[in-house]
């Protein structure tokens, strides 16, 4: 005998298996937000599992090796792995590709809450004679099998560290800067480095050059820009005039950074 068909149910389960997948994807992309990169320098970078100090370390033909530690910060026990990369810039954007130029160990270790770990950073390479060589040492949390008990998202959290190896010659940032009215409310912020070393910029603010209390536009993020590169910022402000001298202000880890232009138009 044929079996009625239940329409109602067809649908019902329908919607849950749509349900489920927009669940998930939501989770996903949850997830990816909430694998938190440290990229700052100057203080000690805090995690809501552990922490790291120092955040910047150099490197050079005098200094071959360094000391990093890790602190469990949290009340549990975590394991936590460690790696390294090469690291370059495309387009403004970042690029990791794995290294064995600088190693690190150990590579995985568990911690107890409270617990510190020493991680050791060697050199295998020469200096480039006349360019600084940038790295990154990835401190990432290793999250423990999906248990029964524990219900929710579980976020994974991890540190980036720049690592640089200098070069046996004098090794600086030579910044250049220009600006760009996008519209009413935006500006268009091109940096260059022509510099044979990195530039690390924080606490960015533009002002008006004959008001330097005046400041018109902020950018509260690091920004990191690698020897011979260039990256551009999209920054809001509503005081916006062509040909308007501009003091662009920042913090590197040499000290404070102060640069000039006109904003042009598009």
């Amino acid at each position: 005998m044929r079996r009625p068909v239940d329409r109602g149910s067809h649908h019902c389960v329908s919607y849950r298996a749509l349900r489920m997948r927009t669940i998930t994807m939501v989770s996903h992309r949850i997830l990816m937000t909430m694998l938190i990169v440290i990229a700052v320098y100057g203080i000690d970078a805090r995690a809501g599992s552990f922490s790291v100090n120092p955040v910047r370390v150099e490197l050079s033909a005098q200094r071959m090796s360094a000391v990093v530690e890790v602190e469990n910060t949290s009340s549990g026990e975590v394991t936590v792995e460690a790696r390294t990369f090469s690291w370059s810039q495309h387009s403004g954007k970042d690029q990791l590709s794995p290294t064995r130029e600088i190693i690190v160990t150990p590579q995985v270790f568990r911690l107890k809450s409270g617990a510190k770990q020493l991680l050791r950073l060697g050199l295998l390479r020469k200096p480039d004679p006349l360019t600084e060589l940038p790295y990154r040492l990835l401190i990432e949390e290793i999250p423990p099998p999906p248990s029964a008990e524990v219900k929710g998202l579980r976020v994974a959290l991890r540190i980036s560290i720049p690592v640089f190896l200098r070069p046996p010659v004098e090794a600086k940032e030579k910044m250049s800067v220009v600006l760009r009215r996008e519209n009413d409310q935006q500006v268009r912020v091109l940096f260059s480095n022509a510099g044979n070393a990195a530039a690390a910029l924080s606490n960015l603010s533009l002002s008006e050059q004959q008001s330097p209390q005046q400041v018109i536009a902020t950018h509260s993020g690091v920004i990191y820009l690698l020897p011979g590169q260039q990256r551009e910022l999209l920054l809001s402000s509503t005081r916006l005039t062509v040909d308007q001298p501009i003091l662009i202000q920042a913090q590197s880890p040499s000290g404070p950074v102060a640069l000039h232009a006109v904003i042009g138009s598009q």
